[in-house]
């Protein structure tokens, strides 16, 4: 089921006006068009949409009354690896002036829990051996940053510990693949030299936010994964500094956000009423869905 021909004519008309954020005019328009995923040629429009309920949630950051949100954006694209592609999206960018955060939104799915098993995440991450057409080493890949070993460790030793622990076989909302990705595309943005001086002294901060449904509950993988990655993102800051004041990953819901401010930021205070209005918005869908559970 997807929205009506009228709200879709709404949001639209929404996406078209632009807003001034760190000096320059933006629009949503443009950004959705941009974005790898295609979304309004349909996924935006579904009623279970993730990428609408977080322009939903998250679009009045445009407004010029918070001085606090410098940049705000959505479909904001990653550097890719060096070996060809194209760069991750992340579903919201804000930046105030002591954090950079990336954000990936989740409403209803299922994820995708494959990972180097049947080659979903691509070799190119991980792989030792020469790749792809130009036969490029792991460090090249990865645009020359040494840390390229420790990546490719992380992405084995995962593999691992989910065929150790039947996690291939599971069901969660939370996908690792598209997570590596996401980080590998923060690391390269950190140490890309023309970041340098957006990113000195700035908190980073990798979240994924979702709908928690009534049956869910946090997962032991996805819990194992941030502890993991938060170890690799440590060890590499602890060896090659970017000049970011940290750089911490984690995962919570939309109901846990809307009740604790400080979860995505000290800096951002949703407006009043957000948790009741995003409650009924998300009810309402998953009555009409008949939606109880992943």
């Amino acid at each position: 089921m997807n929205v009506s021909q009228q709200e879709k004519l709404k949001y639209l008309e929404e996406m078209i006006q632009s807003y001034k954020k760190g000096k320059q005019d933006h629009y949503f328009i443009e950004q959705y068009l941009r974005g790898a995923g295609n979304e309004l040629a349909s996924k935006f429009w579904e009623l279970r949409s993730s990428s609408r309920m977080a322009y939903d949630l998250y679009s009045w950051m445009k407004s010029d009354k918070y001085p606090n949100i410098i940049d705000f954006q959505f479909e904001f694209l990653l550097p890719n690896l060096k070996s060809g592609g194209t760069g991750p999206n992340m579903d919201v960018f804000i930046e105030t002036k002591h954090e950079l955060i990336f954000i990936e939104s989740k409403f209803t799915e299922s994820a995708n829990l494959h990972f180097t098993d049947n080659g979903y995440l691509k070799e190119a991450y991980y792989t030792d051996k020469p790749y792809g057409r130009n036969n490029m080493t792991l460090v090249d890949r990865f645009g020359g940053n040494p840390w390229a070993y420790k990546f490719s460790e992380f992405c084995t030793k995962w593999e691992e510990e989910m065929e150790r622990k039947g996690w291939h076989k599971g069901k969660d909302w939370f996908e690792p693949k598209q997570e590596t990705c996401h980080l590998s595309g923060i690391l390269l943005y950190l140490f890309k030299e023309d970041n340098r001086k957006r990113i000195k002294n700035k908190e980073i901060r990798l979240y994924n936010i979702y709908w928690q449904l009534p049956e869910d509950s946090v997962s032991e993988m996805e819990k194992v994964f941030c502890a993991r990655a938060q170890g690799l993102i440590d060890d590499i800051l602890s060896e090659n500094d970017p000049g970011v004041k940290d750089f911490k990953i984690s995962a919570f819901s939309v109901q846990e956000m809307l009740k604790d401010n400080s979860l995505l930021s000290s800096s951002i205070s949703f407006p009043s009423g957000y948790l009741e209005l995003m409650t009924k918005r998300n009810e309402d869908i998953l009555s009409k869905e008949g939606i109880t559970h992943r």
